[in-house]
């Protein structure tokens, strides 16, 4: 039975390098006890040289991490994830013992084609997969319809999200974020709401590339009000300062969250107005069922005044 989870779980997700000697205080909760989501990674966080240093300290890791369960009072752990170097490597992994102990993989650099062959690395376990779109085939929007085909036809309950890979899809155009700008005001704009457009639309969840402006904290609070306007359910944090600031984002305010709980009681009527804005059921559902599952996880921001 597949792991049965919210993409809204994953919330700040934070990249950890496998040669990390304390990875297992953060898999416990005593490091970061706010971090909802963590990638021990064997990909771009680790040279050629030390893979097998890598994939032994892994295996004892998955071990070790069901030792930490059984010990330990505390009922919520950060998700946990791997990102291999290749599908190759992913199946290695797959048949390691304590693989159970995790949640899934994180596939890097997904391209058409590549769903199948990702879909059988993990086949006979309940792990679940986060498909980075990350590579020139994603400015395409052709060749993310054909993607998003593959991703419906292979096992798409095993995708919890797609992740958008910001730095390397601007590696693509030669460029790098500016200090002064949001994902929104750059180069990546179209790609970005192309790949919600697509993909969203046809049910898949999306996360946020990363903020790597690691000191200017105002501008990455305005990034993440647009990661959650534009529909986003989580983001990538390169550094743990920033898991605070982006989960806050993800918090629903009293109006939104009061607005959805009318939008779909049974006895709502067809159309009425609440808050100074048109509610419609038939077409808000979506919209209100998003917002109190971000209600469950993250509570409720109680900043916004409320008016009928």
């Amino acid at each position: 039975m597949l792991k049965n989870r919210s993409p809204f779980d994953l919330g700040a997700t934070l990249y950890m390098p496998i040669l990390k000697h304390d990875a297992l205080a953060y898999i416990s909760g005593e490091k970061l006890p706010e971090l909802r989501s963590l990638v021990l990674c064997l990909e771009d966080a680790l040279l050629e040289s030390d893979v097998l240093v890598g994939m032994d300290i892994l295996e004892r890791t998955l071990l070790q991490i069901g030792d930490v369960k059984r010990d330990s009072s505390r009922r919520n752990f950060p998700m946990l994830f791997i990102r291999p170097r290749h599908i190759e490597m992913a199946q290695r992994i797959a048949q390691m013992a304590g693989i159970h102990n995790i949640d899934g993989f994180v596939a890097p650099k997904v391209r058409n084609g590549d769903v199948e062959k990702w879909v059988h690395s993990i086949r006979g376990t309940d792990l679940l997969l986060m498909p980075t779109l990350e590579t020139s085939e994603m400015f395409d929007a052709i060749s993310v319809a054909e993607l998003k085909s593959e991703l419906l036809s292979h096992a798409p309950d095993r995708i919890i999200a797609l992740r958008v890979g910001g730095n390397d899809l601007m590696s693509c155009l030669g460029v790098r974020r500016t200090p002064r700008e949001t994902l929104y005001e750059g180069p990546l704009f179209y790609v970005v709401s192309m790949l919600m457009s697509v993909m969203g639309s046809s049910g898949f969840s999306l996360t946020s590339p990363v903020f790597e402006i690691i000191d200017d904290s105002g501008l990455l609070q305005k990034e993440v009000d647009k990661d959650v306007s534009f529909g986003f359910v989580g983001k990538t944090a390169i550094h743990p300062s920033q898991i605070h600031r982006i989960q806050l984002g993800f918090r629903p305010d009293r109006m939104d969250y009061d607005a959805s709980v009318r939008i779909l009681a049974t006895d709502a009527e067809a159309v009425f107005k609440y808050g100074g804005s048109m509610c419609e059921p038939s077409t808000h559902r979506t919209w209100a069922q998003r917002i109190l599952d971000r209600a469950r996880i993250y509570g409720i921001s109680e900043q916004a005044e409320i008016g009928v």
